[in-house]
């Protein structure tokens, strides 16, 4: 039989289709990062979120591991070199949660311009500071987006009744410009973006990717 270790809590709808498919599914939702290296041997399949990082030492381990489901995004948290030498295949799902970070963002952006969280902590206690508070409006203003993919696209679409400009630029993608967005190069965001919202992976070509140098770039 086919096994696969559960790591962390996901819809129950893979397990389902993971049994149709023949696999024997098991909960690992409690175990901890040496347990499951010790049981790791046993398991053709995992999948998981991030609660446990995924690295060489404890993929040595995994003998008959074959894949690795990443129930989101980001693979940061796995060795994906160390995977691929052991011919391990790794298998996230970005578009799963594109839209729920795409509004996130939004309303990251409508809270930072106009106040929310500061206003909410003064008029609970009692404190109106209407004037310190004022906001102001995303409506005109250049929005740059970095990383025209699952999230970042779905982020200009909500951007849409804003009345705000939207360019972006992706360094992997060409001739994406459409109803949402007007692709553009990397100077044009920091000379003209009043606002810029990333949406790239974290990986070691953008680790540290947002310095002072690269800060004070933009006007």
């Amino acid at each position: 039989m086919k096994k696969v270790l559960f790591i962390d809590k996901v819809h129950p709808l893979i397990r389902e289709d993971l049994a149709t498919a023949g696999f024997e599914c098991d909960d690992g939702t409690g175990l901890t990062a040496s347990e499951v290296e010790r049981v790791l041997p046993g398991y053709r399949g995992i999948i998981l979120r991030s609660r446990i990082k995924i690295d060489g030492p404890l993929l040595s381990r995994a003998t008959n591991l074959r894949w690795i489901g990443r129930v989101g995004a980001g693979m940061e948290h796995i060795d994906l070199k160390e995977a691929e030498a052991m011919h391990i295949h790794c298998i996230n799902s970005p578009e799963g949660n594109r839209e729920a970070v795409a509004e996130h963002t939004l309303g990251m952006l409508l809270s930072l311009f106009n106040h929310m969280n500061r206003a909410d902590r003064q008029v609970r206690a009692g404190i109106w500071n209407r004037e310190g508070n004022r906001g102001t409006e995303i409506c005109g203003k250049t929005i740059g987006i970095i990383g025209y993919g699952n999230t970042g696209s779905a982020f200009a679409r909500r951007l849409k009744g804003f009345d705000a400009e939207v360019i972006s630029w992706d360094k992997y993608k060409r001739d994406y410009t459409d109803g949402n967005t007007r692709e553009t190069v990397m100077e044009e965001l920091f000379e003209r973006a009043d606002i810029v919202s990333l949406h790239i992976p974290l990986t070691p070509e953008t680790t540290r990717m947002v310095n002072q140098e690269y800060l004070f770039r933009f006007r």
